[in-house]
């Protein structure tokens, strides 16, 4: 018999062999064990062929990009217009194989399909490089959780070296850096929906890294920002039970072995977590909620470093500052978000886990407010002169005004007439504060960028507006009148941004004779479209 009449071989044992870690003679089209069992026998190379030729039939089958970051329907098909989608992808009946079942294909399978939707929305190297430059010089102001250098040095592999959770990551960083495109639109738009989808993608896949959270916390804060309710409570509850997997819980960045690759790493790691930890206590007082996804932080736990410097890859020689550190000393945006955060918590627990002592209750209550209106004067200076203590100083607002609020309605304390008066002037004291705050800041629309303008600040503008409802409703006064329509042009201005303030507005603008209460948005939930009384 001839060299032309041998056996074709395959380079490597087929899928079922190796799997079972069986003797393969590589013979084609089917080897010997299988043959002898009655199995389909595939190969590596063959499926490898047909993940390449899935990469064509689905740039085929997807829509276009259009201006706004969303998908203009393409005419090629009538299910285009989803993302993601396993049946189309990876089925054929010309292939048996099932990518997924086998862990030399399930990651390749992956990232050749989360490569394929990156590069059609975002494009070319340069493509990869103009959004990340867009997104630290917007949004990533307002969530510095992923370091700067360390993308930058990743970002030239993407397409020659490809990581399915770094991509998701970039298609995260495009999503939240999408503004709507008209007022008011919303933005529940198929680029969310595909990158959502991808995730789902990653997680049943079995990936679990820093970057997949962090790409969790994007879409997490991009849902809070559009009142996208309830999948930012979902999200992030999802944001922590990861966190938790991958150990950040435990805190080991704050203890990182020597060398300056490693303290970078532990700082980005402990940025991620503190993120977590703000945003669930954020999104719980939005739903007037104290179920949180993760523990409460400890008086050591070390706050974030200046993120100047780390947006340098600097670390700098002085130890950290903690959690206790004083109200008084000068601490970057970020680390004052977490120490207010922190005080939410102690709120939110107060408010909806009361102590069964009326006595202790008012207490806490007392102290609480001693706490965070120890901040405000701070966080208003602080915002003045170095512009991005807003988030902070809304967060604190918001407490103040839920604080307040609930120790008027609780059944628990026998507020006497006085007692409940000064409440009173300390609601309008607080709400008089946020509109002075936002005539100063976003008096002028052109001259604030409300890309690097935090979301969370939109609720404390919402509750301080319905004070002024109020107090107008009941006095009569022009000022409170003048003051309302001031704060309902500043939403305004927020929801050519941030969808959610346009909610508010909604809410403000149909309200009725009925009371409104700044303790939470409407009956108890997050402003959503379907709320009551929106």
């Amino acid at each position: 018999m001839g060299t032309s009449d041998a056996p074709a071989l395959s380079l490597n044992a087929c899928i079922s062999c190796k799997s079972g870690k069986r003797k393969c003679n590589r013979q084609r089209p089917t080897c010997s064990t299988c043959a002898r069992v009655g199995r389909t026998c595939n190969y590596e190379e063959d499926s490898a062929n047909y993940l390449q030729g899935s990469v064509t039939f689905r740039s085929q089958s997807y829509p276009a990009t259009s201006n706004d970051g969303g998908f203009m329907r393409s005419h090629a098909s009538s299910n285009s217009g989803y993302g993601y989608s396993p049946e189309r992808s990876f089925n054929s009946p010309a292939v048996s194989v099932d990518p997924f079942r086998h862990e030399a294909l399930r990651q390749p399978t992956v990232t050749v399909a989360i490569s394929t939707e990156a590069t059609r929305i975002i494009g070319t190297p340069e493509g990869f490089q103009t959004m990340a430059s867009k997104y630290f010089e917007g949004p990533g102001c307002r969530l510095p959780i992923i370091s700067q250098v360390r993308f930058f040095e990743r970002l030239p592999a993407i397409l020659s070296n490809p990581h399915a959770d770094f991509i998701l990551l970039c298609l995260s960083m495009h999503l939240l850096s999408q503004p709507p495109a008209m007022t008011g639109q919303n933005m529940q738009s198929t680029l969310y929906v595909s990158v959502k989808s991808h995730i789902s993608l990653l997680e049943a896949t079995s990936f679990l890294s820093l970057e997949v959270i962090q790409a969790r916390l994007l879409i997490t804060f991009y849902e809070m920002g559009h009142g996208i309710h309830p999948a930012a409570t979902v999200s992030i509850a999802a944001c922590a039970q990861m966190s938790r997997l991958l150990g950040l819980n435990k805190k080991k960045f704050q203890s990182p072995d020597d060398g300056y690759a490693a303290k970078i790493v532990a700082e980005e790691e402990k940025r991620v977590w503190w993120a977590v930890v703000n945003l669930d206590r954020y999104i719980n007082l939005l739903n007037g909620d104290s179920l949180f996804h993760t523990e409460d932080p400890q008086a050591e736990d070390h706050l974030p470093m200046d993120g100047t410097l780390w947006a340098q890859n600097t670390i700098p020689d002085t130890a950290p500052l903690s959690l206790t550190t004083p109200s008084n000393i000068l601490v970057r945006p970020f680390a004052r978000e977490c120490q207010i955060s922190h005080l939410i918590g102690r709120v939110l627990r107060h408010v909806f886990e009361p102590s069964s002592d009326p006595d202790f209750h008012l207490q806490e209550a007392l102290q609480l407010e001693r706490t965070l209106m120890a901040f405000m004067p701070l966080l208003i200076e602080e915002q003045t002169k170095f512009q991005y203590y807003c988030a902070a100083l809304g967060m604190c607002s918001s407490a103040l005004f839920i604080l307040y609020e609930s120790t008027l309605l609780s059944n628990k304390t026998t507020n006497s007439p006085a007692y409940q008066s000064s409440l009173h002037d300390s609601i309008e004291t607080t709400s008089t504060r946020i509109c002075e705050f936002s005539r100063h800041l976003f008096g002028d629309p052109d001259a604030v960028n409300f890309d690097t303008t935090s979301p969370v600040v939109i609720h404390s503008l919402y509750q301080a507006a319905v004070v002024q409802l109020r107090i107008w409703r009941e006095k009569g006064e022009i000022r409170n009148k003048n003051s309302l329509e001031g704060l309902k042009t500043v939403l305004g201005y927020f929801n050519r941004r941030w969808s959610m303030a346009g909610r508010y507005l909604e809410v403000l603008e149909g309200v009725g004779e009925g009371v409104l209460c700044a303790m939470v948005p409407v009956n108890g939930s997050y402003v959503s479209p379907n709320s009551p009384g929106s």
